[in-house]
């Protein structure tokens, strides 16, 4: 039996979870006009609810003047899950992946949320509560002209 506080045991599954995102994203880019490194990110917030715009906007110390929008999470992985007939076995992989870390956002975290930062060269965070105050989940960029 071991004395693992609720604590140490929350620190422990995020840890888990942090690696387990960074496994599967350490070869991914994001499509768009430019393909995008995928990056892990993570916040911690004093709030259990969704997160707001302006919450996310302070917290990341986004100036007022900046686009904030939302994007859907389907939209988000659809391009990166996309099998295609003349893909070869490293875009087979890409696309598994993919599918492998969409289910595990989907379910390891709750309250999944999209932010798209900006115009032209756009940041996009993609992140739910994987526990009391934290969020966790994924950052890259698209290009969109």
């Amino acid at each position: 039996m071991t004395d693992i506080t609720p604590l140490e045991s929350q620190e422990s599954t995020s840890f888990f979870l942090k690696e387990q995102i960074q496994v599967l994203i350490s070869d991914l880019l994001y499509p768009s006009e430019s393909d995008e490194k995928i990056e892990y990110f993570e916040m911690e917030l004093s709030t259990n609810e969704k997160v707001s715009q302006a919450n996310f906007r302070i917290f990341n110390g986004i100036r007022p003047e900046i686009n904030i929008s939302e994007m859907d999470f389907e939209t988000f992985f659809k391009p990166l899950i996309k099998v295609e007939d003349w893909f070869g076995d490293d875009e087979k992989k890409w696309a598994t992946d993919s599918l492998t870390l969409k289910n595990l956002l989907v379910e390891k975290t709750k309250d999944i949320q999209l932010f798209k930062v900006g115009e032209i060269t756009i940041d996009v965070y993609l992140f739910g509560k994987a526990e009391e105050c934290k969020w966790v989940g994924l950052k890259t960029k698209v290009i969109e002209t």
